[in-house]
């Protein structure tokens, strides 16, 4: 019963603090984090996660997309998200000649929250945060085609108490170096067997093409939720310099995000970041609006060897 009323005044106080858990990262209570673009890259350029073919560490991006990849990686993440949440994402990529090998791990803090009785009365605090770990796996059957999984494992603590379960993703990646131009298929957060809840599963199909005659990437992707939402993603990568990148998006959710209280509407669904390449070290940043609700900072450090 104690944990029952925890749960309760734990959602409450989360859904009451701007309704951003079910806006803001996805449609259910619970494996938030399965969803969120801890990718800098993605998180920029409107959450686009189908298609990374910049050769970068992609979190939670398409599997697939790790063949891009050539030489060792690691990457360390932070995000401030609202209401004091707190991201921390990590993660390691190993090239095996036509084969890809990756070790990530995401986490979420959502804060201390008071406990209480039956009755009312303050008890206690008690904290609630979520983390993944996730094996990956790619392979390049051809100069066109790869292929790619991930296997991972969810948990979800409260008070000390946590439950957890197992997933995968599968994905696609078809690229024609010749002319620019990858596509991504990209099926994320299924889960394996029976999960306590319901998985935020999301079919993900993208687009990735630099243009002929002007230093710009441009990212197209279609968003299927299987609670029969859809949404679309548009991003663009300027490439300023060959050590310097400016990242745009936005995405359709900002429909969602627009009170019509305040001027913050208008960004509502944007977002912007940059990318410093510098001798094998990339340092990534991004900010996302929420309109009225607040906005979302993140950055990333990864290093190539």
């Amino acid at each position: 019963m104690y944990f029952k009323v925890m749960t309760k005044q734990l959602l409450k106080t989360i859904l009451l603090s701007g309704f951003l858990v079910q806006v803001g990262m996805a449609e259910t209570p619970s494996y938030q984090i399965l969803n969120y673009p801890f990718s800098s890259r993605s998180a920029a350029m409107g959450g686009g996660r189908a298609i990374d073919p910049t050769g970068g560490m992609d979190i939670q991006g398409n599997p697939a997309g790790m063949t891009f990849a050539d030489k060792l990686s690691i990457q360390t993440g932070y995000v401030n998200h609202l209401v004091g949440i707190k991201g921390y994402s990590a993660g390691g990529l190993l090239p095996l000649q036509r084969h890809r090998l990756s070790l990530e791990t995401t986490f979420f803090d959502y804060g201390q929250f008071d406990a209480t009785s039956l009755t009312g009365v303050t008890t206690g605090a008690f904290g609630y945060q979520e983390m993944s770990v996730a094996l990956g796996y790619a392979f390049k059957f051809s100069e066109t085609m790869s292929l790619g999984t991930r296997i991972g494992h969810y948990t979800r603590t409260v008070d000390l108490e946590s439950n957890s379960d197992f997933y995968y993703d599968v994905g696609a990646v078809y690229n024609q170096e010749a002319d620019s131009l990858s596509v991504g298929v990209y099926l994320a957060a299924t889960p394996l067997g029976d999960s306590q809840e319901p998985m935020p599963r999301q079919l993900r199909v993208g687009s990735s093409k630099v243009l002929s005659h002007l230093p710009l990437r441009l990212n197209l992707e279609g968003i299927y939720a299987f609670d029969e939402q859809l949404r679309l993603a548009l991003g663009a990568e300027v490439l300023l310099h060959p050590s310097f990148r400016l990242r745009l998006g936005v995405n359709s959710n900002r429909f969602d995000f627009q009170t019509g209280v305040n001027e913050s509407d208008f960004v509502a669904g944007a977002s912007a970041g940059f990318v410093i390449d510098w001798h094998g070290i990339l340092i990534e940043s991004a900010t996302q609006s929420f309109g009225g609700i607040g906005w979302v900072s993140q950055m990333s450090l990864s290093y190539q060897l």
